[in-house]
């Protein structure tokens, strides 16, 4: 429990000393007691709620269609190392890709909804899980491959008893890299193109109507999402995968 407080303990400190300081603007650093008012304004309210929960609906909805793609693909591809070794580059070229860039599209084709930008947090974080996933089972024990062989597993047995269990702990690991990158990616299509509600929506308006208070809360709640999130995996594979410290 400590630990976990410890990044908004130091958030606070931090702004605490920089506004005494007066550094580096004052109008970029709100007082602890401005700061403290408008956390307990916005915690009352429902509309801080909503942000949130809207940004993570938005999160959420994207790495699923990342974890079922990534890790399907990530799968088929590590099994086979020969098909890895030919594919690997043309993954990590599109992993290369920013995803902002490509929301643009996603505008054009879906429109400006909803659907654009899950399928943007999707395309950022797939091949986040698809690396980790064929990487993870590409670099299995070959005994254990050869042993799976000789038990007679093939095809979809083989998968299912031997490289899912090694995809495991890859796969949990990859998500909690695409947790962090799929949430920068839908708050900055929040911000982009207005969105009713989100955490980037009202980062924007913090912005435009000079509150810097509510900029720090935004940022404040983004990180707790994501370190709530991330600590939420990092959990389950604690759980799953035993053999991890």
């Amino acid at each position: 429990m400590r630990a976990r407080l410890a990044a908004p303990l130091a958030l606070a400190l931090l702004l605490a000393i920089a506004s005494l300081a007066q550094w580096p603007s004052a109008r970029a650093i709100p007082t602890p007691s401005v700061f403290l008012h408008t956390l307990v304004a916005e915690a009352a309210g429902p509309t801080l709620w909503v942000d949130g929960l809207a940004t993570r609906a938005r999160l959420g909805a994207g790495l699923a269609i990342a974890i079922a793609v990534g890790a399907s693909a990530g799968l088929a591809l590590g099994a086979s190392g020969a098909r890895w070794r030919a594919l690997e580059p043309t993954v990590d070229f599109v992993r290369a890709i920013p995803p902002i860039l490509t929301f643009p599209l996603f505008l054009l084709a879906l429109g400006y909804g909803e659907a654009a930008r899950v399928l943007a947090v999707a395309f950022g974080t797939t091949c986040i899980v698809l690396l980790h996933v064929a990487t993870g089972v590409a670099r299995a024990p070959r005994a254990r491959a050869d042993a799976a062989r000789l038990a007679g597993l093939t095809g979809a047995r083989a998968v299912l008893h031997l490289h899912a269990w090694e995809a495991l702990s890859s796969l949990l690991l990859g998500v909690r890299l695409a947790i962090a990158a799929g949430l920068i990616i839908v708050v900055v299509t929040e911000m982009i193109v207005g969105a009713d509600h989100g955490l980037g929506a009202r980062a924007l308006a913090a912005l435009l109507s000079y509150r810097a208070d509510l900029l720090w809360l935004v940022i404040l709640v983004a990180g707790t999402l994501g370190q709530a999130l991330s600590l939420s995996v990092g959990a389950l594979s604690r759980r799953l995968v035993h053999w991890e410290p």
